[in-house]
């Protein structure tokens, strides 16, 4: 027993290092999205940029993104996850220089969409190789990585952003926008050369018939012998299966099948309810034009506190999602987030813009930020990595992901003008609806999955069992 310790915690160790790379993906997202909270007023300015043409700029990116998840499937599957998620680094370092020296708005706007290519891409296939690398009694913590990346990016920007406004704003102006932007290709760089340090999915190897490559990964990532034999094997069944369905034309026919849409409904509805339309993204790409319009001389610093509170509650999610499951995590989030967009809903409605204002709105939007940041960031991307049957696996986690992009758009590119047009009472009291109605899916249509094999959740659905109990 003394003897089988040291190996089990030696095999842990190197999936966790497997697993945090392949999660760096989750960083430039995180680092895209931060970039804008800080420099869209340089950008304004320096373009010339009205309210809707600084929305328009910040969120033709994830239109990008949409076309990027919907590509990244059939390019997982032919170059595989790993070498997928090398495209999407190099994408984001040359289209990140590239923006910061254009001295074309078309092409700084050309790049930011081609920033989304590589980030939709990663959203996609990252929870798919964490999936597909981790051990079972770990992989919701290891799925939940990605979003932990999100938030060290988003972090990360944010506080170089304030220091490069700080530092050079007097010598740049304008420009300062630049610095910023050509930040972003260096932890790309970075995410690059790391990627080849960490190996291809067993499945993929497998399925490329690479058995003895497939078997050298297995003996990194299990503690014994047996262990490896036995995923083996049970890889080779699986593929087998997918491959009798797919002969079979049942792929083709998914859509066709009650209990695949229903947890494609499901799946898309998570990822629209508990994700853009909470209005997270408003918080983190406009959080300092909220302050600002709320009368803060300094919306930096409150904003540097977001980014901050982002990071370690999802801490929490790393902790607890395999210990107390996804939905008590979920329930509880939601609920403070609803009331957090209530309150600062309220705030707005009576322009209570005083000292005492400011300092609620700020404390009430760290409550909602560390409300999602455990619950609805990570937990909606685990969920849907774990429901899916296996034929429709990639091609479930592509729309999802998609229809989470195509959401985040929407927010993105209008908040701004509800907020001026409608009043920020209005954009929070919008998005606590969508929390309760994200708060109703969770109670009633989803599964409870911690702890349940993939193959028993898919057993169970087939079964025709509610969506609600194929978790049990």
């Amino acid at each position: 027993m003394d003897a089988a310790k040291p190996q089990k915690s030696k095999v842990k160790g190197i999936v966790i290092y497997f697993c945090i790379v392949g999660a760096l993906g989750g960083l430039l997202f995180g680092l895209d999205q931060g970039f804008i909270n800080g420099s869209l007023d340089f950008i304004n300015r320096y373009w010339k940029l009205t309210t809707s043409g600084g929305e328009s700029y910040a969120s033709i990116m994830i239109l990008g993104c949409v076309l990027g998840a919907l590509i990244s499937g059939w390019i997982a599957k032919s170059i595989g996850r790993k070498y997928t998620l090398v495209i999407a680094a190099l994408f984001f370092t040359v289209f990140s220089f590239w923006g910061a020296v254009t001295e074309s708005y078309e092409i700084l706007y050309w790049t930011r969409f081609c920033l989304g290519l590589g980030v939709g891409s990663a959203s996609c296939i990252v929870p798919m190789y964490l999936s597909e690398i981790a051990p079972t009694r770990v992989r919701g913590a290891m799925i939940s990585l990605y979003q932990f990346f999100i938030t060290i990016g988003i972090f990360g920007v944010y506080v170089s952003n304030a220091w490069i406004d700080s530092s050079f704003e007097a010598t740049w102006h304008n420009d300062t926008w630049r610095l910023m932007l050509g930040f972003l290709g260096i932890p790309a760089i970075v995410m690059l050369i790391l990627m080849f340090t960490i190996p291809r999915t067993p499945r993929f190897l497998i399925l490329k018939k690479k058995d003895d490559e497939a078997k050298k990964v297995l003996k990194k990532t299990l503690a014994t012998e047996e262990e490896c034999i036995k995923e083996l094997k049970e890889i080779k069944e699986s593929l087998a299966q997918d491959e009798k369905l797919k002969s079979s034309g049942a792929l083709r026919n998914l859509l066709g099948k009650s209990y695949f849409k229903k947890v494609l409904l499901l799946g898309i509805m998570i990822q629209l309810f508990v994700q853009p339309l909470t209005g997270i993204n408003t918080i983190i790409y406009y959080s300092g034009i909220i302050f600002k319009s709320a009368g803060m001389s300094n919306p930096a610093t409150g904003t540097i506190l977001v980014g901050l509170t982002n990071v370690l509650a999802t801490i929490i999610a790393l902790v607890l999602i395999d210990k107390y499951g996804r939905k008590p995590l979920m329930y509880s989030g939601l609920i403070l987030m609803i009331i957090s967009l209530v309150i600062n809903g309220t705030l707005f409605l009576y322009s209570s813009h005083g000292a005492f204002g400011q300092i609620a709105l700020v404390v009430f939007t760290l409550l909602f930020i560390i409300g999602f940041a455990y619950s609805c960031g990570p937990i909606a991307w685990v969920i849907c990595a774990e429901i899916f049957p296996l034929e429709g696996r990639d091609f479930a986690m592509t729309i999802t992901s998609a229809v989470n992009w195509v959401g985040n758009y929407f927010v993105i590119r209008f908040s701004l003008t509800i907020m001026n047009s409608l009043g920020g009472s209005f954009l929070f009291y919008m998005f606590a609806v969508f929390c309760v109605i994200g708060l109703i899916i969770m109670k009633y249509f989803t599964p409870e999955t911690k702890g349940v094999s993939l193959e028993k959740i898919e057993m169970n659905l087939k079964a025709g069992k509610r969506l609600k109990n194929i978790g049990i």
